[in-house]
């Protein structure tokens, strides 16, 4: 606990040393995102002033020629940063945490700044003004407002790291109450993730509710000194009694008091507030691809493994002919899988051994594994024999990215013995994977293999993007040309 008395104007502490009084800052982080929108939306407008000298004399049908308005490009300027400016705010890109980052960010700011510039001239075109805009001036405003952007966020978040580190104006200092293992696990959580944050006190709830000025009054002198921005109260809330008797007893500090969650929100660290009929909901597990992100994924699946199929036809007929031409038995091996949400369905693949386990026991392939055809290794090596399962893809099955989908005996056996291992069923299962480019492909016999594989999973689950879809299949690609545990 913190032991601090006031002296002199400052806060002496127990270690004897004198912390003089911190100023409080005039500006707020909740101001630090709206001085960063107003900034973007300078870069940008300034953007199109800069290069109105570039604008050349466009020529539209009739022969008549224009001077593009050096006005006109500067307004447009301005509406294309105030749309910017707000599909940045709606992404959460002007929180004070957000400002911190830089290349975590880069890539949401270049996408959004791009969407709107195809998003003005489409708009541009449909009203039929597009010729009183340059085409040289459309490229370097394009080009100048994109480094300044960038520039633009790296020396934002280096000045306010600066002004976040310990002693800054912008430094976040806290004080918690509480005992016990949340509020370890709370201090803990805050130093290792929340960068620009200082514990500077700890209390327990009994000195806070002890009547007189004991506890209290020390986190007065805090605040007083400036030394104090928020109260976090680790305390269980199941005690409403004692809890009012708390938050009675600091309504007179001039701070924020807030309420830490309990452990299981801490230990998943996944948590989001959330509103149901108008009231606050902190939720611990979230739907993966919910909203505009399972309609990407959906188009996603359709358009390339529809253009897949098509391309590897030809491929798929050759690798047909050659399974049936090697040995006896059917061209393709069908298999029950377990797919989103634990839905059983039929995967589609060329079959590669001369058995057709799809019962209670299925043993993996091992390396010089003797059921393995001659055609069937080459298939294996090459992930020729998944090719039938763009086809699972189109039905809506599977996606082309996903978790790799086993066996159902293996299923049976992995989801007593892996902590989550039923996780991986939230998305639909796929061609190739997160664990898979990583190097977690084929059998799963050594000890920890299959947790490696697991962890890798629920990791792609619950960072999906369309651009970790598109980084996966690339990867792909390198992985199939260089194959290693495929037998």
């Amino acid at each position: 606990m913190a032991k601090e008395t006031m002296k002199n104007g400052a806060i002496q502490g127990r270690q004897g040393m004198m912390t003089p009084p911190r100023r409080r800052a005039i500006m707020s982080r909740e101001m630090c995102g709206d001085l960063a929108a107003a900034l973007t939306l300078l870069i940008v407008t300034g953007a199109a002033f800069a290069t109105a000298p570039l604008a050349d004399i466009n020529k539209p049908i009739d022969g008549m020629t224009v001077q593009s308005d050096p006005i006109i490009l500067v307004c447009t300027g301005f509406l294309g940063g105030l749309a910017l400016v707000e599909a940045l705010r709606q992404g959460g890109y002007f929180r004070f945490d957000q400002l911190l980052e830089t290349w975590a960010v880069l890539r949401g700011i270049v996408w959004r700044w791009a969407l709107t510039l195809l998003s003005l001239i489409a708009l541009c075109y449909a009203f039929g003004i597009i010729t009183l805009l340059s085409r040289e001036w459309l490229a370097a405003w394009a080009a100048t407002a994109t480094v300044g952007l960038i520039a633009g966020r790296f020396a934002t978040a280096a000045v306010l790291r600066r002004l976040a580190t310990d002693g800054g104006s912008l430094c976040r200092k806290i004080a918690v109450v509480g005992d016990g293992p949340v509020t370890e696990l709370f201090i803990e959580r805050v130093r290792q993730r929340e960068s620009g944050v200082t514990v500077v006190g700890r209390f327990s709830a009994e000195e806070i509710e002890r009547p007189g000025e004991g506890a209290l009054a020390r986190a007065a002198a805090l605040v007083e000194a400036g030394q104090l921005d928020d109260l976090i109260l680790c305390v269980p809330a199941q005690d409403e009694d004692r809890m009012d008797r708390i938050l009675h007893r600091l309504s007179v500090l001039p701070i924020h008091v807030a309420m830490c969650p309990d452990h299981l929100w801490l230990e998943r660290g996944m948590g989001q507030v959330t509103t149901i009929g108008a009231m606050p909901l902190l939720t611990l597990h979230r739907r993966p691809l919910e909203g505009w992100g399972g309609f990407a994924k959906i188009v996603e699946d359709k358009l390339i493994a529809g253009l897949l199929f098509l391309f590897t036809l030809p491929l798929m007929a050759l690798c047909a002919l050659a399974v049936r031409l090697d040995s006896k038995g059917p061209i393709f091996f069908i298999q029950n899988r377990q797919g989103f949400a634990g839905e059983i369905f039929p995967i589609v693949k060329f079959r590669t051994m001369r058995v057709m386990e799809n019962g209670h026991v299925v043993t993996q392939a091992k390396k010089d594994d003797a059921r393995v055809t001659r055609v069937g290794r080459i298939l294996r090596r090459y992930s020729l024999d998944e090719l039938p399962q763009l086809w699972n893809v189109l039905r809506g099955d599977m996606s082309l990215v996903g978790p790799r989908p086993h066996a159902l005996a293996h299923d049976k056996y992995y989801v007593d013995v892996i902590s989550d291992y039923a996780g991986r069923h939230k998305v639909k299962p796929g061609i190739t994977g997160w664990a898979q480019v990583n190097g977690f492909r084929g059998e799963t016999a050594a000890e920890g293999a299959m947790e490696e594989r697991v962890r890798y999973d629920l990791a792609y689950i619950e960072n999906w993007s369309l651009w970790f879809d598109i980084r996966i299949l690339i990867m792909t690609v390198f992985a199939v040309a260089r194959p290693t545990n495929a037998y």
